[in-house]
């Protein structure tokens, strides 16, 4: 599937937005089952990337979310490199792990990432961009210089990342060594890892993108959905979704698939 971002002025046009076709879907288990060994080609061609900008406010933590201890003593960063770890020892691949952070969280990753020195896996790091906030009454930016005082920047959502990646010049780095695929994934789900039937897939087919998506449940009831506008497959987010319609978004009969955020 290729999606791309509805605006919320093709939203309005509610008439338009429908589920996607069965054949724009297609199912995990009509999937070649690979290996890990039996796509050590590819793996050579991949880069695993996590977003990892976001703070672990929401759970009650300071510093950045990947920072947060899961088990064990071991943070979602540290069990994060110790999968990419194992992927490289089984293959005999060389598949760098990619961090997105945000400037909320650049200086602590930072020192986080040097204990990973000796480990089998290359880390590289590159920062979203950073947006001013404005005055309700004026519009004008709270920010009157660059510095980066509290409450006057945001990082924007994770849509920032293409044109942040090609801005760091990792994107250029990484092709220039044979790369061609990349793994996104957010750094908190540690259940999103390679999956070595989904890379053959993307090699057999030439999708230039895939997204990984499930069944929508009641509990997902803020996150994005696949439809098909006009024929043409998109993502659709609930901020796009004019209110007289969020209640139909949230219906699980109509909208039946949840967007995992696993590209």
């Amino acid at each position: 599937m290729l999606p791309f971002h509805v605006t919320p002025n093709l939203c309005r046009d509610w008439e338009k937005v429908r589920g996607p076709k069965p054949e724009d879907v297609i199912a995990y288990k009509d999937l070649e089952q690979k290996d890990l060994k039996g796509v050590a080609p590819l793996l050579s061609k991949l880069a695993v990337l996590k977003l990892n900008g976001g703070l672990g406010t929401t759970m009650g933590c300071v510093g950045p979310k990947s920072a947060i201890e899961v088990r064990d003593g071991q943070t979602f960063l540290d069990l994060t490199v110790q999968q990419i770890e194992y992927l490289n020892q089984v293959s005999g691949a060389d598949v760098p792990l990619i961090l997105m952070n945000s400037f909320n969280t650049d200086e602590d990753t930072s020192k986080i990432v040097q204990k990973y020195n000796n480990h089998n896996v290359s880390i590289c790091t590159f920062n979203q961009s950073r947006y001013p906030r404005f005055k309700t009454d004026s519009n004008l930016p709270l920010a009157r210089t660059p510095d980066n005082k509290p409450g006057f920047w945001y990082p924007p959502g994770h849509g920032d990342l293409y044109e942040s990646f090609a801005n760091s010049g990792l994107l250029d780095q990484l092709l220039a060594e044979g790369k061609e695929w990349v793994f996104v994934s957010n750094v908190d789900n540690l259940g999103a890892t390679v999956d070595p039937a989904i890379l053959q897939h993307m090699s057999d087919t030439g999708a230039e993108f895939v997204m990984e998506v499930t069944d929508k449940t009641k509990a997902d009831i803020k996150g994005g959905t696949i439809i098909d506008y006009d024929g043409q497959i998109r993502l659709l987010e609930i901020a796009q979704v004019p209110k007289a319609h969020v209640d139909d978004f949230k219906r699980v009969k109509k909208f039946k698939i949840f967007n995992t955020n696993n590209l």
